[in-house]
Order: C-alpha cells, then structure tokens, then sequence
C-alpha cells in the first residue's frame, strides 16, 4: 500500500480525531500515546484508514467519491462533470443537505488528499494511489457494485455517444460489461468489438478475448440470422486471439462455430479460415493439414 502514503493517513487521521493537537500557546504539537494506541489499535493498515475516514464524509461527498471511482485511474474534469450533474438529477433533493458543484467538491478530495489535479493538465484529475480509488469503489454496497457501475457506464455511453468514445473506449465498456448474464444489447455488442480490436492491435491478446466473448455474450438468440456481420467479427476476433495465446481448443470450439453457419459465405469466414491456418503452420506445425485445410478452401470457391 506504500508506507507515506499510511503514514500521511495515519496522522491525518489523529488530526482529524483531535487525537494530535497543535498547542498555540507551546508552539508544539501534544499528544497521549496511550489514548492513540487504544483509538487505533486496529488501524494497521491504509485500507481501514481511508475506510474510516471516506465514512465520515457527507453522504454527498461519499456518492461522488463512488462516482469518481468508476471512471479508472483518472478522468478528466469534464467527465466527472458530466456524471455527477446527471447523477444528481436522479438523487432525491431531501436525500442531501446540501448540493455542491463540481468544482467545489474536487477541491474538497483535493484537500483530502483524494485526488490531484495532474501536472500541467489543469482540465484532468487522478487518484493519488490506486488504493484509494479502491477504498472509495468499497463505499459502494456489495449489492449494488455492478449495477452501479453498469449505470456510470450507461450515463457515459449516452451523453458521449458511440462516435465520441474512442478516448474512453476501455473505460467505458468494462463499466457497461460490470453485468452481462441475462442481457442483450447488440449496441454493447458492438461497443465490445471496437474494445477487442483495440486490445489486440496493442497485443493484449487476453483482454481481446475478455472484450470478444463479452459481446458475443450479448448478442440475441438468433444472432446468425439478425446480425450475421457482428457475430462473425465477434467469433472470428476470439479465435484469432485465443490462438495467439496458444489456446487451441477454445480457438477450435469459435472456429467450429463460424464454419458450422452454412447461411454466411465462405468470404465472410476469410478470417477464421486464416486463424486455422495460421495456427497448423506456425503454432502446431501441422504443415500437411496446413494443406489439406488449403486445398479444401479453394475447391468451395
């Protein structure tokens, strides 16, 4: 967790609690060791620290720490913005005491040391240690943690619109993926196949895979008849980055799933046909099915 970083909560926090006290009059700092020791006897790490104190906040600051959470390492000014005025809309108006603009309450997690307004980059914020973007993320109950973060997502995705997103790309859409079981949505499907392409160009071949499967997860039952482009994409990206990880069975098992669809031509399975053989020749080195497989492709043109 980094010692300055508990080190700095640590006597934050005794501050805070009157538990350290400047004596103007002595010039010097007082304190009662035995008073401390029984007030923090838990407090050995910077998690129950933050914790403790993220929980003495107002319940405004709380719900924006969570919303400022979602948004990853950091964000810009702009963004929190724009969820946290869309997330006030939907908060009751008795709820809170007291409403605090945007400004306002990241000069607060300024103070706090929460936040930091990043190096010549006056427009964007950062959490100052990815333990206290976690810590804040916790503030949010266990229940509603993925509900939550499909909202922030959902918030993101419709006030920036698919076309604007690229800068948030990853972002966004592990937010709207927070709950894929029971959902279809081919607009995130498709979200999901811009993240994967995205992966893979950067060879992180493993979130390609997370990204791919997630949108096919997301696809409708009849998926080969109402959107055959994106399914095959979908697929056709999965093997591709199964195989350069060297999973040839889950490689084979999206392959034979293109393959098997006799309604697409054999153009529109280019791609898987190339993941094969790529993987006979180069990976397995499996030249004669290399061949075979081959000389089978130009017999179906």
């Amino acid at each position: 967790m980094g010692n300055p970083l508990f080190l700095f909560q640590f006597i934050k926090t005794l501050e805070d609690e009157r538990l350290l006290v400047f004596n103007f009059g002595l010039l010097k700092w007082k304190w009662d060791e035995s008073i401390i020791e029984s007030e923090t006897a838990s407090t050995d790490n910077v998690v129950y620290l933050l914790q403790r104190k993220m929980k003495k906040c107002s319940q405004e600051s709380q719900m924006f720490l969570q919303c400022a959470a979602c948004l990853g390492a950091s964000f810009t000014l702009e963004t929190i913005n724009m969820i946290w005025q869309h997330q006030q809309r939907e908060i009751n108006a008795d709820s809170l005491s007291t409403r605090h603009s945007t400004e306002e309450l990241i000069m607060e997690m300024v103070e706090e040391n929460y936040l930091e307004v990043e190096a010549h980059k006056d427009d964007k914020c950062r959490w100052v240690h990815d333990s206290v973007q976690e810590v804040a993320m916790s503030l949010i109950k266990e229940e509603d943690h993925d509900s939550f973060r499909r909202s922030i997502g959902e918030i993101w995705y419709q006030e920036l619109g698919e076309e604007n997103l690229e800068p948030s790309l990853f972002e966004v859409t592990n937010l709207l993926n927070a709950i894929r079981t029971g959902v279809t949505n081919i607009d995130f499907a498709r979200l999901n196949l811009k993240a994967a392409e995205k992966a893979r160009d950067v060879a992180a071949f493993d979130r390609s895979i997370h990204y791919a499967s997630s949108g096919i997860s997301m696809l409708p039952s009849n998926k080969w008849d109402s959107c055959p482009e994106l399914t095959v994409k979908l697929y056709s990206l999965a093997a591709e980055a199964e195989s350069f990880l060297g999973h040839h069975a889950k490689m084979e098992s999206y392959c034979r799933e293109v393959l098997s669809q006799e309604s697409i031509s054999i153009l529109e399975k280019k791609d898987v046909y190339l993941t094969k053989l790529n993987s006979l020749t180069y990976a397995e080195m499996r030249f004669e099915d290399a061949i075979g497989l081959f000389l089978t492709i130009l017999a179906d043109l």
